[in-house]
This record gives structure tokens, sequence and C-alpha cells, in this order.
């Protein structure tokens, strides 16, 4: 047997006791490191709840102040897009759209606006070439559509390219652009007057350069039915000239209950300086794009349609458009109310995805012509 002695005995319980006490200096600065984290937490947290106060309750309110006219970049968002490195809006076929032209019409002093004209699907084989396009909107005797878009990004969007074929395929010539300060297209957007002079320019060039005997719709979409509601109502009582009908897809009754309920306004809506954030705008650079008023002065069919989904423009808007299109008079033509189902999921822009979209637009037509 081996024999421990007193002295082997008190170097093993030594190392037992410098092996505790190091676990023990470890858990503490373990510890410690762990405080230390927290407080720093702390701190920052309490640093950012800081700032997040001083911005709400003075910068933000201030900034409104100083610059009524921020408000009008909430409402159009012109600077919402991806910089011209990464999309060639001179070239539609990069975005899908193979008979497409793009070209660029003058609507104002400096202004300048992109535009694309995408032939019917039933013209794209026959090989004509773009310097063709134009006498082809009096030649091939093709209904016209003007479309109007929404804010944010430009005439390239998806979800407007997806839109534009399936007209195509309906025999349209579909001409979709830009407002000044958007996509490729000059100038600044600011009172929304300008906007409206941009859709009807346009209009007016495609009439003469189709002829009086081919017919022409108008199509906006969310932020675009404000601008093509007034463009048309300009065209009626101003010009004498009649598109054949109107259609609104996912429409408001005006730009001031839209801006109250979109889903930023239920983040910063309680803040007394927000109402004010558009208020100032409206009334600066004159934006109220008031479709409940115009639509009353419009001797047009109207096609609207509204998904029960759709968040960014509650279908509640649309339906109080609706409500204030009774009020025409009794001899105006019909204002057709569409409704898509929530469990559809088209929320505010996938409404082109609907198969029965071509019935519906189909049995429009055939009740207005």
């Amino acid at each position: 047997m081996e024999t421990v002695t007193a002295q082997e005995k008190s170097d093993k319980s030594s190392q037992q006791s410098a092996k505790k006490t190091q676990f023990n200096v470890n858990k503490t600065s373990c510890s410690d490191r762990v405080n230390s984290l927290l407080r720093y937490l702390l701190v920052k947290t309490v640093d950012l709840l800081l700032f997040l106060v001083l911005f709400l309750f003075v910068l933000a309110p201030l900034t409104v102040k100083l610059f009524p006219g921020m408000g009008k970049h909430f409402i159009y968002l012109n600077g919402l897009s991806l910089p011209s490195y990464f999309q060639d809006l001179s070239n539609p076929a990069s975005f899908g759209l193979n008979s497409t032209k793009n070209f660029y019409l003058s609507t104002d002093k400096n202004v300048v606006i992109g535009a694309w004209h995408t032939l019917p699907k039933q013209l794209e084989g026959d090989g004509y070439k773009h310097e063709e396009y134009e006498s082809l909107l009096a030649r091939t005797k093709h209904p016209i559509l003007l479309y109007c878009h929404g804010n944010a990004f430009t005439r390239s969007t998806s979800h407007r390219v997806a839109l534009y074929k399936l007209l195509a395929s309906l025999g349209f010539h579909v001409i979709s652009f830009d407002y000044r300060g958007y996509g490729d297209s000059s100038g600044t957007p600011t009172f929304e007057d300008g906007l409206v002079t941009d859709a009807v320019t346009l209009y007016l060039w495609l009439r003469e350069k189709a002829g009086p005997d081919v017919p022409m719709y108008v199509w906006g979409h969310s932020l675009g039915t404000g601008i093509a509601t007034k463009a048309v109502r300009f065209l009626t009582e101003q010009r004498k000239e009649y598109p054949k009908a109107l259609f609104l897809e996912s429409p408001f009754n005006n730009i001031f209950d839209a801006a109250m309920l979109h889903p930023f306004s239920k983040i910063f809506g309680l803040l007394w300086w927000f109402d004010d954030l558009f208020l100032d705008a409206m009334h600066t650079y004159g934006i109220y794009l008031q479709n409940d008023v115009h639509i009353l002065h419009i001797e047009l069919p109207v096609l609207i349609m509204h998904a029960e989904d759709d968040h960014v423009i509650p279908i509640e808007l649309g339906l109080k458009l609706y409500n204030a299109s009774k009020t025409r008079p009794k001899s105006f033509p019909p204002v057709i109310f569409h409704k898509f189902s929530k469990e559809r999921g088209f929320q505010h822009k996938y409404i082109y995805s609907a198969q029965e979209l071509p019935n519906i637009l189909g049995n429009f037509l055939k009740g207005i012509n």
C-alpha cells in the first residue's frame, strides 16, 4: 500500500483550495461582465428613448413648422426608387416588355416626362418598328388606355408591368408614364396640378396622334386615381374631350382621409404635429386630390375596383367615393363598384392577378358601348 504523508495531504488540500478560489474569481468576473453589459444596455436604451422623445416632441414638430413642404414628400414618395444605375427605363425590354417603345414628351416648362407605349398583344408578332408605333395609334383602331400609377417608384414596378401585359392582351394600346420628378422624368412634383398637367398633356397628344374616332380610356391606381379623376374632369369640362370610361383601382375619397388612414399614420397619428404635416403641405401646394368632388362632374362611366384586404387605402375609402358618386345627376352614366374578397389576398396592388378581371372589364365595356 502507498502511504500518503502529511505533506502530500497538505499540498493536495492547497491545490483544491486554489482551484476553488480560482473558480470563485472566474464566477465573480463573469458576473461583473454580465452586470456591466446590462448597465451598458440600460444606458443605451435610456439614451434611445430620450432621443425618440426629443425627436417626436421637439425636432419633428419644429421641422414641420419650419419646412411645411416636407409633407408633399410623404404624399408623393417620388424619391423612393431604385437608382438609375440599377434600372434603364429607356429599355422596356429589360422589364419584360418586348413590344414596348420608350419615348419622351414635354408637358410643361422645363418638364419632360418619360413614357412607354405597349402594343396590343394582337400586334406583337407583326414586326413593327418603334418608328411606326405612333402611326399605329390611328391605323389599327385598337383602343388606347392611359395608365396613371400610384406614388413611389416608377412605371417599371413589377405589379404595374403585369397590368400592362394584361391590358395589352385585351387589345389595348397601353400608355404608361412617370409624372414629373418620378423615374427619368424631369421636374419636381409640387402642386397636384403639375401632375395633372402631365396626364392631360399626354392624353391630348395621344388624341392628336390617334384621331377623333379611336376610343380612349383612363386608368388610375392609388394616388393615380386622384390624378386620373381630376385630369378627366379637366378634359371633359375644359377641352370637351370625353374618354370612353374611367377605371379607378384602389381609390380614395380624398387625400387627407387616405393619409390619416395610412399604416404610417397609425403609428404617428396620435402626435399633435402629424396632422399639420399633411395639412400644411395640402394648403401650401394645393394637394387635395378630391376624388369625391371631381367624380360628381365627370359625365362618364366609372368602374371602381377595391380589395377588402387593402391596408394601404382601406376599402372604406373606396366605398365613400362610390357613395359620393350616387349623388351625380341621374342622366350621368353609371358608376360600378367591384369588391374583391379578402380571402383572395389582392391587398393594395395585386388586383391584376384576379383571373376574372378580363371578364369584369369586358362586361363593363359591353355595358357602356
